[in-house]
């Protein structure tokens, strides 16, 4: 095919200009075009469900094709032709764009093409980049050599000769030095896309041949790496003027660059199966193979790599301690014993040398790689084998100047003062007190360095916060990143703890020097904003410092003098801490340090943990020092400081701090564990707070928009109230509060209830009510609130939801009912005489009625809606939310409602099936939380025990279906799967009558709508046809149905969409469909059903392993047809009953 001269064919220029708008265009209506029209010429065959289904009337029967150039026939030559195109076009948006849809082709229908294809795809991109690499920038050929790439692994097994495009590589090299430069860049896109994680249907595949390109061409592109960067170094460390600029030169270092490149991906290639999430871990052992030993495990192979660092310039410098990085990451038993100690010596050596003379360490890529090399090689290597050697005493004592020069440079390269600390830990948790003497094994080097890294760790950090808070430092707060900060405090506090009798006292001697000072400075008088603010920022680090000494504690290994000074400690942490609370509850206006206050809810945590606890363990050592300090003997006087403290923050700090929201975090740790509940239970302060729990000193309870702090404060509050049996006195004394609000607020009218203040109280006393009720577990306790509730004070709801000037206070309202009329842990299963269950149903109808009848009446007089979502949506999803928890609680029996002309259940049916009508379809998938609140209606209402009750009309039903199918695409998988269980559940309802001769509504509606059937039918044939969805489970539950009722039709539309795949694939399609549609017999029951879910998930196996990824129907891809079934058009397999099921379900169809 001559693709040069076709008859449509356009014009390279307008390709490449289409190309440009397609990818830069700054108009979506001007790139959508662009796509069409290169979509015309270059097809993928892996388009979109939506581009194939159309769109979602029911009354469309009419099958989408894509139309498409008509000389392409097939994968194959639409391969060609954007090959033909990539050979002729030169601009950087054409090729990027024809690479990125050969990609999509090649990895999802190269196994259509024959070997004869393969083979001439493959060498037209070897050759594209061999052709046109000279004026191509270096990403555009790391593109085609990623794609060429896949073509060379996804027949790697087919062609013979595909694993010797390795060697072609190689060869390439041979040519000239740019030559040389490119084969290193193909190998580099080689090796990362072979090692890179393909979508899950080609992992089975992608893990054979990676494993034989590991064993078979990795260690040769490793080695050819190797000699490529001794080559280049030996090259330029020759040439006259090495440093120089001449062409030779940049060649070569050009060379050098991408050999340590390659090595680096060489050496990061995941060596023993898919890599996990945390491999770029720093404590991951690079496992490769024992065969590469040979190639490794020589002499001076460290030489060329530390030689290369010191004689190159910081651009290539830099990626050979990276590489060095690398190296130092091999696992230990690669080497044998004798050449793993001369390799440790070696590596130690070179470290050594380059610490001494701080060479190349002025460029910070060189620093911080460097400080990556002493964290991996003492991670990977224990360095046992070199105690007794004289540069094992060298090393520490190079790293321990390294590091105090290191720790003051945190402005300069903040990210490496972990790996810096990580070395330092590593080496202080394997280091025994008692060769703090031994100079044999660098013990005295080790004891006198942990501490000294712990002080000026402490100062370096004091240093720097006081130039950010100051304004001297334009660099990020380090106090603002808590993450790190807390990472790097647990590793200085393993430091410490390996040397705790010198290491604890240096952070103490801080922590008093600097609460001497502050004390100081308060007394003085002479204090101003600045001041007070940079010196309690500083106090921040050893505040952190020693309450991350004492959360670092470990029973199994602390001794009574470790829990001494961790007493000492935390009195000294409590003593400042006062003295900060005096600070700001006198004339003093300069603000809070919310740093500082962070660190001591830090320290009041890890306190708790390690001396306190679930299991209520006394530690006798630490309370006996605690009451010599400060009178506190056990744990509640600890857990008494700890409640005090966080109320102090509650009456202090606003709502929007993160101080707010540590603090009841930690308030709702204290009342969660089931120990910690009861001891917090009997101290006097939370006694306290329960008979005062609504008090206006509590800063976040005067701001209405903070909910969930609400929430965590109030569900605290309900759990220490509920700890034990509590009376019915003792629950009305704690709603008093609350009863007193909401009586006055019930005995106004509705025009002062609007008022904006009133409004405001209002709205805080329903989200309270909710948080406190959402804690709540048990029968007895939420009678008790039901009781207090209703029947009086109940009309809140109504009256709530009636306020259409204010959506914040119905959907507050509407929320509180939901919570309300939710069964949790089963509370809401009243005795069988009860009426309580049909009280919460009627109150519950109501409130929906009137909400939802004033959004319909809104919407009929065209009121205005600023925002979609909060004024309407909202309220409606929770709405829908509360019907579903009504429905599913199964603790009132709504089918009874009917009989005795109760029309609540009819009033709740009616108003949110004419809610589900109001808004569009897509909003389903445009508002993620309106559509799984819909789905989940829906669910509950369409099921068997409920479906008869509710009044389907045939607008409801095809909206419904409509809803169904936009869910299918929603990002949440449960929410599809809810769809199907819609489905499904209508479509069996109506089967079952159909068998049982019933004529009820939703068979009238299935009989009358049969377009629908035909949609849902083949909509979802596609799905489970051209998708890999993860609940396949679920889609094959209403197909089952849909093919019951129209099986004929799943043959025809089955066998249409195999007529449109290639040849290659026809026999092995065919075969897996006819096992799929002919593995049971298609009449309704739970056998059947679960037999056809199997064959469905065999199905997927099956194409999944043999690759059979379906093409999209194109105007050129029509076969000849297909007999799907055989000659016995597939009902050799049924039963005579089978078959007569099948004809009574056509001829009720027909009527």
């Amino acid at each position: 095919m001559d693709f040069a001269t076709s008859e449509q064919q356009p014009t390279l220029e307008q390709l490449d200009t289409w190309c440009k708008q397609a990818l830069s265009s700054p108009t979506a209506e001007q790139r959508e075009e662009a796509e069409r029209r290169l979509r015309y010429y270059f097809p993928t065959f892996s388009e979109t469900l939506a581009e194939l289904s159309g769109s979602h009337e029911f009354s469309s029967g009419q099958e989408r094709v894509l139309t498409v150039f008509p000389s392409i026939k097939g994968p194959a030559d639409a391969a060609k032709l954007m090959t033909w195109f990539l050979h002729q076009s030169s601009e950087v948006f054409s090729i990027t764009y024809v690479v990125r849809r050969l990609k999509t082709l090649v990895l999802n229908h190269l196994s259509v093409m024959s070997s004869s294809q393969k083979i001439e795809l493959r060498d037209s991109l070897f050759g594209a980049i061999r052709d046109k690499y000279a004026n191509m920038p270096a990403f555009l050929i790391e593109d085609i050599s990623r794609t060429l790439a896949l073509v060379v692994m996804f027949t790697w097994f087919d062609i013979l000769d595909s694993q010797d495009i390795v060697d072609a590589i190689f060869d390439l090299a041979k040519a000239s030095d740019k030559h040389a430069i490119l084969a290193l860049q193909m190998m580099r896109a080689f090796v990362e896309e072979f090692n890179r994680e393909l979508p899950s249907k080609y992992i089975a595949r992608q893990r054979r041949v990676v494993v034989t390109f590991r064993d078979k061409q990795l260690k040769a592109i490793f080695e050819h790496a190797l000699i490529s960067m001794r080559e280049a170094l030996s090259a330029i460390s020759g040439a006259p003027g090495g440093h120089g600029i001449n062409d030779d030169l940049v060649a070569k270092r050009m060379i050098l660059s991408n050999a340590l490149l390659l090595q680096r991906d060489c050496l990061g290639f995941d060596f023993i199966g898919l890599a996990p999430d945390d491999a770029s871990d720093d404590a991951v052992a690079i496992q490769i193979p024992s065969t590469w030993k040979d190639i490794v495990q020589v002499d001076n192979f460290l030489d060329p790599y530390f030689n290369g660092y010191k004689h190159s310039d910081p651009s290539i410098s830099s990626q050979f301690v990276e590489v060095l990085v690398m190296i130092a990451s091999i696992r230990r038993s690669f080497y044998m014993e004798s050449v793993r100690i001369e390799f440790v010596k070696r590596m130690s050596a070179g470290i050594v040398e380059i610490l001494s003379g701080a060479i190349g360490l002025e460029d910070v890529e060189n620093y911080h790689h460097l400080c990556r090399l002493l964290a991996r090689f003492r991670c990977i290597h224990t360095l046992i084998e070199i105690e007794e050697s004289p540069v094992y005493r060298e090393l520490l004592v190079a790293a321990e100047s390294f590091t105090m020069t290191g720790l003051t440079l945190w402005e300069w390269s903040a990210n490496s003062i972990a790996p810096l600390l990580t070395f330092w830990s590593k080496v202080a948790s394997s280091h025994d007190l008692r060769d703090n003497s031994n100079t044999e094994i660098a013990g005295d080097v080790i004891a006198s360095t942990l501490p000294r890294i712990v002080r000026e760790y402490l100062r370096a950090m004091i240093h720097a916060t006081s130039r950010v808070v100051s304004g001297d430092s334009m660099a990020d707060n380090p106090l603002e990143n808590a993450d790190a900060l807390l990472d790097n405090m647990a590793l200085v506090a393993n430091i410490a703890r390996s040397s705790y009798e010198v290491c604890a006292p240096v952070a103490i001697e801080i922590l008093r020097e600097m609460a001497a000072e502050y004390q100081g400075m308060l007394n003085s008088g002479a204090v101003n904003d600045e001041t007070v603010a940079v010196i309690e920022n500083q106090l921040a680090w050893p505040v952190y410092a020693v309450g991350q000494f004492i959360g670092g504690r470990q029973p199994y290994k602390s001794l009574p003098e470790d829990d001494r000074l961790d007493a000492e400690m935390f009195a000294t942490g409590l003593e400042l801490d006062r003295l900060v609370q005096q600070r700001l509850q006198s004339s003093i206006t300069a603000p809070a340090s919310e740093a500082l206050e962070l660190a001591f809810i830090q320290l009041y945590c890890n306190f708790r943990t390690s001396y306190v606890g679930e299991q209520g363990y006394k530690a006798t050592a630490v309370f006996a020092k605690l009451s010599s300090f400060i009178g506190i003997n056990d744990s509640a006087g600890v857990l008494d400081l700890v409640l005090q403290k966080v109320l102090f923050n509650f009456r202090t700090w606003q709502s929007q701090s993160g101080v707010m929201q540590r603090s009841l975090q930690l308030f709702h740790e204290l009342t969660t564990g089931y120990v910690s509940v009861r001891q917090v239970a009997k101290l006097d302060t939370m006694k306290l707070l329960l008979a005062n729990h609504s008090s206006d000193q509590f800063q976040f309870l005067r701001t209405i928009d903070v909910y969930k702090q609400r929430a965590l404060y109030y569900g605290g509050l309900a759990r220490v109230l509920f700890t034990s049996e509590t009376s019915a006195a003792q629950f009305v004394e704690f709603m008093r509060p609350w009863e007193r609000v909401l009586d006055e607020l019930l005995a106004m009218s509705d025009a002062q209830l609007a008022q904006e203040t009133v409004r405001a109280e209002l709205l805080r006393m329903l989200r309270d009510l909710r948080g406190f009720l959402a804690a709540i577990t048990s029968k007895a306790n939420y009678q008790m609130f039901f009781e207090w509730l209703c029947p009086a004070r109940a009309r809140i709801f109504i009256r709530s939801v009636r306020m259409v000037a204010d959506t914040r206070v119905q959907v507050a309202a509407l929320k509180l009912m939901a919570e309300f009329v939710y069964n949790r842990t089963q509370r809401l299963n009243f005795d069988v005489s009860s009426a309580n269950g049909i009280l919460i149903f009627r109150k519950a109808s109501k409130a929906m009625w009137e909400y939802g009848n004033g959004i319909l009446e809104s919407g009929r007089q065209g009121a205005l809606v600023r925002d979609v979502y909060k004024d309407r949506y909202k309220g409606v999803a929770v709405c829908f939310n509360i019907l579903t928890r009504l429905v599913s609680g199964k603790y009132v029996a709504i089918g009874v409602m009917p009989l005795y002309g109760d029309d609540a259940l009819d009033n709740a049916y009616r108003v949110v099936l004419e809610l589900l009508k109001q808004f569009p379809v897509a909003d389903v998938i445009a508002y993620p939380k309106l559509g799984k609140a819909t789905m989940s209606m829906l669910e509950v209402l369409v099921a068997k025990s409920n479906i008869d009750l509710v009044p389907i009309d045939g607008a409801v039903y095809e909206h419904m279906m409509r809803l169904c199918v936009e869910a299918f695409d929603h990002a949440e998988t449960a929410v599809s799967s809810s769809a199907c269980s819609v489905i499904d559940n209508i479509l069996t309802a109506a089967l079952e009558n159909m068998s049982a001769n019933k004529q009820t509504r939703v068979v009238e509606l299935v009989q009358q709508r049969k377009d629908v059937v035909t949609y849902l039918l083949k909509t979802m044939l596609n799905i489970v046809l051209f998708e890999d969805r993860p609940n396949d489970w679920s889609f094959s539950r209403p197909l089952f149905c849909l093919i019951v009722l129209d099986r004929d039709l799943a043959l025809q539309h089955t066998s249409q969409v195999v007529q449109y795949q290639p040849a290659e694939r026809r026999d092995d399609l065919v075969k897996a469909l006819k096992d799929l549609l002919s593995a049971t017999d298609f009449v309704l029951s739970t056998n059947n059903r679960d037999e056809f879910t199997q064959a469905l998930a065999q199905y997927r196996r099956e194409v999944t392993s043999k690759n059979l990824i379906l093409m999209v129907p194109t105007t050129q891809t029509l076969g000849a047809p297909v007999d799907l079934m055989g000659s016995a058009d597939g009902d050799a397999n049924a039963s005579d009953g089978g078959q007569q099921q099948r004809n009574d379900n056509e001829e009720a169809m027909a009527d």
